[in-house]
């Protein structure tokens, strides 16, 4: 007779408790421990965003830049010892606020939607909240806590639209096509993020001439690269005279940034950058091998062997000769160890008197646009994974999946809740697919991640010290994964193949799931509905068969646009209520399946040589 071990024992009986049914632990074909280690991963996976997040906030200036603050003149106060401690203060309290709203967020989605998804603030809209809505050391449009006001009323509005089932509706018009391709888009996202230096790899850099080239290069070899506004070169006041030499004004520039090139001599030479590939050679070995924990263990072998700060450890994080810039001020925090968690430079910093600036309002639909179809498209996206794993998860024919209605309200709470904290709106995490890849399927993933942001809170000096080429190989093997989704696209009909094409391409060449997501609805809006329009005036000109008796035109024209979308991974149902096909519902009214108007044409003589393809 086998015997139980005390892990079978423990999933056994939270699987039949109270809380294993709320959680359908057992529809769902998990257990209680890999839902923990599966939220461990997925929190390992995106605990970069605690130090990268307060980095990029960080350079508005916050409430530093404003009139009586210790950086009155905003760039030019940069390098001023009293601004400077400042902008520390200000950095450390983002870290906080970040972990703050990472962790309501994790337990408002676990415990309502019961998904096992990350919230975090979103990269990408946090640049937009710094570089473009504040600006750089407040010179952009309007002030931060200003910025944070239209963050807060977007994340109402967000949430309302998600409660009222309008988001909802809004996924159901999305082609099918455009869907699959916007899973392998984030996959292919995913992956680019982790191949750049800022958040992985570093094996992808920067090239003045091809915007991106081979890179993993060392300190030594590295351009960094600096923002010059076009006003400083037209006035010339970049550079100026000192003591009869030229001086560049560095008050002028902006960075500088993340990104660097790598002269040609010393690519391939970092390594940080092998010891990356050698744990995601780990994590993918494992994975080959049916092993559980593969990405954990990996990025916890990388993590380990960086935190040796010996200057013969070439690849070590941590110390004075770390290769990274930074290295003994990381060390420094790292021996920390814990502290008590202070968000008062960040929180609590909003301010509604802005609501009558227009540019203000700019902002706030800015950001409301890109949050609709970034968050919704990224949700339905991490769905389709799951409906991989999980039997009926998505429903093939709505598109929408369990616990749809709780997660579009919850996302956009949530947003509000990070503006009251002083953070840039929050986003469901693509690092999901992360945690799910590991075995998460129930909100209990989600509340392993939100009490381990709690401990980051108190310990993170430690979590905020892993470094981005551990975690980069982790995003990489997720992509791969990701692009499982493209078998479902049928790539021998134009119609479905441009766009998702575009789809595809435009999500990791513009840094954005938003502008991959318009190309993909536009270009399929655009085709299908140009080759609609043809068809429709075929038949009216008689250049093609008229439609059998109890047939209109217009339902005739919508089956030739749509005879190619054979299959039902390939079904036109989703664009029922789109631009493409518009006119013919107004004018036909509910519309034939396609096997209908078949069986029609077939009764009919006149219809024998039409050539439909069913």
């Amino acid at each position: 007779m086998a015997t139980t071990t005390a892990v079978e024992r423990l999933n056994r009986r939270v699987a039949e408790s109270a809380l294993g049914r709320y959680f359908k632990i057992s529809q769902r074909g998990t257990t209680f421990t890999k839902e923990l280690q599966a939220g461990v991963a997925t929190f390992l996976t995106v605990a970069y965003i605690l130090a990268v997040n307060a980095n990029i906030i960080a350079a508005t200036g916050g409430t530093c830049v404003e009139p009586g603050g210790a950086c009155p003149n905003g760039p030019a106060s940069v390098g001023v010892p009293a601004c400077e401690e400042c902008l520390a203060s200000f950095k450390q309290s983002l870290v906080v606020s970040t972990a703050a709203t990472c962790l309501i967020a994790h337990v408002l989605i676990g415990t309502a939607a019961n998904l096992p998804l990350a919230l975090v603030p979103g990269m990408g809209l946090n640049a937009y909240f710094t570089y473009t809505v504040v600006g750089y050391m407040g010179t952009g449009m309007v002030s931060y806590r200003e910025a944070l006001a239209a963050v807060f009323v977007e994340g109402l509005i967000f949430a309302a639209l998600g409660a009222l089932g309008l988001r909802s509706k809004f996924i159901e018009l999305i082609p099918r096509s455009v869907m699959m391709s916007t899973s392998a888009g984030i996959g292919l996202y995913l992956a680019f993020i982790g191949l750049q230096s800022a958040n992985g790899l570093g094996v992808v850099t920067y090239d003045p001439a091809t915007l991106v080239t081979l890179g993993g290069c060392t300190s030594e070899y590295q351009s960094l690269m600096y923002e010059i506004p076009t006003s400083a070169i037209t006035t010339n006041s970049l550079c100026e005279v000192v003591n009869g030499t030229g001086v560049v004004n560095t008050a002028l520039l902006n960075g500088p940034s993340s990104v660097h090139a790598c002269d040609t001599a010393g690519r391939m030479r970092a390594a940080t950058m092998w010891l990356g590939i050698a744990g995601g050679m780990l994590m993918a070995i494992m994975m080959a091998l049916g092993m559980k924990g593969s990405t954990l263990v990996g990025i916890l072998f990388v993590t380990i062997i960086s935190w040796i700060p010996a200057c013969g450890n070439k690849a070590a994080w941590l110390g004075a000769c770390s290769d990274t810039p930074g290295g003994e001020a990381r060390l420094d925090n790292f021996k920390q160890v814990a502290e008590a968690p202070n968000a008062s430079a960040s929180a609590g910093k909003i301010d509604f008197g802005g609501l009558g600036n227009g540019q203000l309002w700019v902002a706030l639909v800015t950001f409301l646009y890109v949050d609709f179809l970034d968050a919704t498209g990224t949700l339905q996206a991490m769905a389709n994974f799951m409906g991989n794993y999980i039997p009926d998860f998505v429903d093939p024919e709505t598109k929408q999946f369990q616990g749809q209605l709780a997660a579009f309200t919850v996302d956009g709470f949530a947003i509000s809740i990070g503006a009251l904290l002083g953070v840039s709106p929050v986003t469901v995490a693509v690092e999901s697919a992360n945690g799910i890849r590991e075995g998460a399927r129930t909100g209990i993933a989600s509340l392993m991640g939100a009490a381990l942001f709690f401990v980051a809170l108190f310990f993170n000096p430690i979590l905020s010290s892993i470094p981005p080429y551990a975690t980069g190989p982790a995003l990489i093997l997720v992509g791969a994964l990701m692009l499982a989704h493209v078998t479902h696209i049928n790539w021998s009909s134009v119609q479905e193949a441009v766009p998702a094409f575009l789809t595809l391409c435009v999500m990791p060449l513009t840094y954005s799931i938003a502008y991959g997501v318009i190309a993909g609805i536009c270009s399929y809006i655009i085709l299908n509905g140009a080759v609609f329009l043809a068809s429709a005036a075929k038949i009216k000109l008689g250049w093609a068969p008229a439609p059998p008796p109890g047939i209109s035109l217009w339902q005739l024209a919508k089956q030739m646009t749509f005879a190619s979308f054979d299959g039902p991974d390939n079904h036109r149902d989703s664009l029922a209520g789109a631009a493409a096909v518009q006119m013919s519902e107004a004018v036909a009214g509910p519309v034939h399946e396609g096997k209908d108007i078949a069986e029609d044409c077939s009764k009919d003589s006149s219809a024998k040589s039409t050539g439909l393809t069913v």
